[in-house]
């Protein structure tokens, strides 16, 4: 991510956090859930980011083109607002970035620990529920977990939390043991 693009992010995200805090304590959250939702639609349709961004097409009309999807889609009034701001001043390219650093700063201020899991399958519920529980034991925090899948993991999770990646894959076990035999130890 860019620094401009995320300088751009922090000054909307600190604006943005003020005020949904001020409405209570469960907006802020929905905003962060609601932000990412957004940045994640602009970014699997591509003919929505490239519209959103075509010169030929009027600031004012991609404001009024991006308060009705967020209309469509049941965004609260305080997204709706921050997106259409956003398209009048040709900001909508921060919309990734505004989404990250907007989730980062709720999560510290609630002490929610971010954490990301991939495993080879993906997790069941009963998997997730039970990793969540260990991680909260863990941590001794709310966690928010994002898993994902990665064939080529084999077998087992690996866990990127707090700056740390726990690697329980078989795959992980296997590049270790290929290091310590290279070394010698």
């Amino acid at each position: 991510m860019r620094d401009a693009s995320r300088g751009q992010a922090r000054q909307y995200a600190r604006a943005l956090l003020a005020v949904a805090e001020e409405r209570g304590p469960d907006e802020a959250l929905r905003v962060r859930d609601e932000l990412r939702e957004f940045a994640s639609l602009r970014g699997e349709h591509h003919s929505l980011g490239a519209a959103l961004d075509a010169r030929g097409v009027s600031l004012a009309d991609r404001g009024r083109a991006l308060a009705a999807i967020a209309d469509e889609a049941g965004a609260s009034p305080l997204v709706s607002h921050v997106l259409a701001v956003m398209a009048t001043r040709d900001d909508l390219r921060h919309l990734p970035a505004l989404a990250q650093v907007y989730g980062e700063k709720v999560n510290a201020a609630r002490g929610i620990v971010p954490v990301e899991a991939t495993g080879a399958v993906p997790l069941t519920d009963d998997q997730e529920t039970s990793l969540l529980e260990v991680l909260r034991s863990v941590t001794g925090s709310q966690v928010e977990l994002a898993t994902g899948v990665d064939p080529d993991l084999l077998v087992g999770l690996r866990v990127k939390m707090k700056g740390r990646t726990y690697d329980g894959t078989v795959r992980g076990q296997l590049q270790a043991l290929r290091r310590r035999l290279a070394t010698g130890s």
